[in-house]
């Protein structure tokens, strides 16, 4: 999101239009993710059917040991894209802020910084209801907008003559450590509650 936040922020350090902002930005974002909670929905639908819980969490589960695999390796499966930085020049500030939400909340258009996304598309399509895979997914968006709002409200707070970006940055390493680990707990704890015979 650090090409997301930078153009909105003057030399003040002051987040223009930032309720507006966060609300378009979040809005999008949930459309976005429940778009591809639709999709997860129809293809999670097909597997349920094929295949029994247990089978599925052991799937899902050792998929994510090879997703926390790759990550480790630095080699996170993902599009080498960015949102569109061009946006908010060409289309003006409201448009961009909506093209921005969706494009991320779709989740898989842009680039991750842990497969921490993966694991969780791979639970919903294999343990949600297909009705329900887009209310799910509909909350990453959310979550989106929880954290620009979050990083607005640093920034606004910040007294640092640091830009934005690479605050931001700096901030994503500790991220994708903190992803890692929750990804490599998360793939064991499937394994072990939902896909072993005593479960």
């Amino acid at each position: 999101m650090v090409g997301v936040i930078g153009p909105r922020v003057r030399g003040t350090r002051q987040v223009r239009g930032s309720v507006g902002t966060v609300t378009v930005f979040a809005l999008s974002a949930m459309v976005g993710a429940a778009l591809t909670g639709s999709v997860i929905g129809l293809l999670g639908g097909a597997a349920q059917a094929l295949a029994g819980e247990r089978t599925l969490a052991v799937a899902v589960g050792a998929a994510g040991c090879l997703l926390l695999l790759a990550d480790l390796r630095m080699r996170t499966p993902t599009l080498k894209r960015q949102t569109c930085s061009t946006w908010y020049r060409e289309r003006g500030a409201g448009t961009a802020w909506a093209l921005w939400g969706f494009d991320l909340g779709l989740g898989f258009s842009t680039i991750r910084l842990s497969s921490l996304y993966w694991l969780m598309v791979l639970f919903v399509a294999a343990f949600v209801p297909p009705a329900f895979a887009p209310l799910v997914l509909a909350f990453y968006g959310l979550g989106l907008g929880v954290a620009l709002a979050g990083a607005v409200v640093a920034q606004k707070q910040s007294t640092s003559t640091m830009s934005p970006g690479l605050g931001l940055l700096h901030a994503a390493a500790r991220v994708r450590l903190a992803a890692v680990a929750v990804l490599g707990l998360l793939s064991v704890t499937i394994v072990l509650t939902l896909g072993m015979p005593w479960s």
